[in-house]
């Protein structure tokens, strides 16, 4: 693994050496490059050229100038590809780096070529924006930061690995309250609109969905607006599935890259 560089106002690290193609992996909310870490080290044994970045105000990248909405992040993505000059990009998000991903990907079809979704919140079910707008509310006051807490305990299943969960809360607590609330304020906007599914129409090539074991797609919806999509299931695991199972998560990348390449 590198040390940290800076492109496009993001740091992020690489991990192998392969000149082809590059995965490009993109934590979730409250989240940084580490949380992508399992999946980094395994990609990188492919001899492919895996780059994880730190999305705006998340770990050692500052702040964004103009807001943390879906459209906004998604354009930092872009410029953070473009500087690098990325080309044959498999773009793979977690959480609400997949809904950051899946906006980037669709608007810049000649870098991008292929798309990764683990666990994220598009083709919900009804609800989903009204859902994400009331949890944008009660974390825009969260300064004590129980009810980040609260939720990214929900994440996980009784019986998950309680060290790995405690690992987790604390890094999750580290961000500021505007991180805490901003991104997922962005994230009901984004589906208010419906523009997850306006860009998953958009995007016609190759997507891999990998969902928990309550996953936030519905999965019927996700198959009609993305024919073409690859959707999986992973056993054992909470919203976390890149932590909790990232055996089962590199299988099913490792398959769905065979089929698509």
């Amino acid at each position: 693994m590198s040390t940290g560089h800076t492109a496009a106002g993001l740091r992020y690290w690489t991990y192998g050496h392969g000149r082809r193609d590059t995965i490009l992996l993109v934590h979730g909310w409250c989240c940084d490059h580490e949380f992508m870490e399992p999946i980094a080290r395994r990609l990188a044994d492919r001899h492919t050229r895996v780059v994880a970045v730190d999305m705006p105000g998340h770990g050692a990248s500052p702040p964004p100038t103009d807001g943390y909405g879906v459209e906004q992040l998604a354009a930092r993505l872009r410029a953070f590809v473009g500087a690098l000059d990325l080309r044959q990009v498999v773009v793979i998000g977690h959480s609400l780096g997949g809904v950051w991903s899946l906006a980037a990907a669709a608007g810049d079809r000649d870098r991008f070529t292929g798309l990764g979704l683990l666990d994220s919140a598009v083709a919900g079910a009804p609800g989903a924006a009204a859902a994400a707008a009331e949890l944008a509310r009660s974390l825009r006051d969260d300064t004590a930061g129980t009810v980040r807490e609260s939720i990214v305990r929900s994440y996980f299943r009784p019986r998950s690995d309680p060290r790995l969960v405690e690992q987790v809360v604390a890094a999750m607590a580290r961000p500021s309250t505007e991180v805490g609330y901003a991104p997922i304020a962005g994230l009901a906007a984004y589906l208010a609109d419906d523009t997850d599914a306006a860009d998953l129409r958009r995007w016609d090539r190759p997507l891999l969905y990998i969902g928990s074991n309550a996953p936030f797609a519905d999965y019927a919806r996700l198959a009609e607006l993305a024919p073409p999509a690859d959707i999986g299931q992973t056993v054992g695991s909470g919203h976390f599935v890149q932590l909790e199972v990232p055996a089962q998560v590199e299988a099913m990348i490792e398959r769905h890259l065979e089929l698509t390449d």
